[in-house]
């Protein structure tokens, strides 16, 4: 894989979009959702071979109990309007019916510091007021480990005791022998604004605003993982701010993406200062 071109390119009616030895893959037909992320031609994202609903990195509107299950079709899996417009992917949903938000994603890469940015932005298409907040979910493979600074109050959810909080990081070492065959998630208080996943050898770095105490969706968190009961799949997920949109009003969030090869010296390991530092100096050096 070469230096590719941060310019979106359409092939097959999916997008690329290149970095040196990265590659982020697109495609609208699916709700704009974010199919393949490889570096060196190593995948680091679930395909729908593992969960033909769940697969690939998607967005959601905040809180899950506006809508239940499943999300609506309109922004997770029906197609959006794709164009480019100086060298970013723009992708806008059709209006939700259930809630009547327009979902728009705008896709870039960074070739200066190898990062993908996605910007999210939700447009309250209603004639209510209405409260929301962004909500990110990418699926990865178990048996790594995920972290992110440990922020206020208690972790709640079935995954919390599956968790563990060491110089103020909070660490969940998929371990297939520890985890029982059921669905677990967690909810809790991020600080810093990233969160991080080691599998193999490879990091993914995810960075966004963080979020004050108190201004999360109702029974949700900052921070969110999900494990499945499958044993196949787990979800990273972050959330932004509970605001209010009255209509014809949107709100934008922005998540940068940074994913590498992890230094052979930095152990994968639950409680290793090193490797939160690791991840500290490459948002510092962006």
């Amino acid at each position: 894989m070469g230096a590719g071109s941060a310019t979106p390119q359409l092939k097959d009616g999916r997008y690329t979009i290149s970095l040196p030895h990265q590659t982020l893959e697109i495609d609208p037909t699916v709700g704009g959702r974010i199919t393949s992320l490889q570096l060196s031609g190593e995948e680091f994202l679930t395909g729908k071979e593992i969960n033909a609903t769940n697969w690939g990195s998607t967005f959601w509107s905040s809180p899950q109990s506006a809508w239940n299950w499943p999300p609506p079709a309109a922004l997770d899996k029906m197609p959006y309007a794709a164009s480019v417009e100086k060298q970013v992917l723009k992708l806008v949903s059709q209006p939700d019916s259930l809630l009547g938000y327009v979902f728009t994603k705008e896709i870039s890469g960074n070739p200066k510091n190898l990062s993908f940015s996605i910007k999210y932005t939700i447009t309250n298409k209603s004639t209510e007021v209405q409260k929301v907040a962004p909500w990110e979910i990418t699926r990865v493979r178990p048996q790594g480990l995920t972290f992110y600074p440990t922020g206020l109050g208690e972790k709640t959810g079935t995954l919390a005791p599956y968790t563990e909080d060491k110089a103020a990081v909070t660490w969940f070492n998929y371990q297939d022998s520890k985890i029982p065959t059921t669905d677990l998630k967690l909810f809790a208080d991020g600080a810093e604004g990233w969160l991080a996943q080691v599998n193999h050898d490879l990091i993914l770095v995810k960075q966004f605003p963080n979020v004050p105490p108190g201004r999360t969706a109702p029974a949700e968190g900052e921070i969110e993982i999900y494990s499945s009961q499958a044993k196949n799949y787990i979800e990273i997920e972050q959330q932004g701010s509970y605001t209010e949109l009255a209509p014809g009003a949107a709100t934008t969030w922005e998540v940068t993406w940074y994913l590498r090869k992890l230094p052979d010296n930095i152990e994968a390991k639950s409680g290793n200062t090193t490797l939160a530092e690791y991840v500290r100096e490459l948002l510092t050096d962006r």
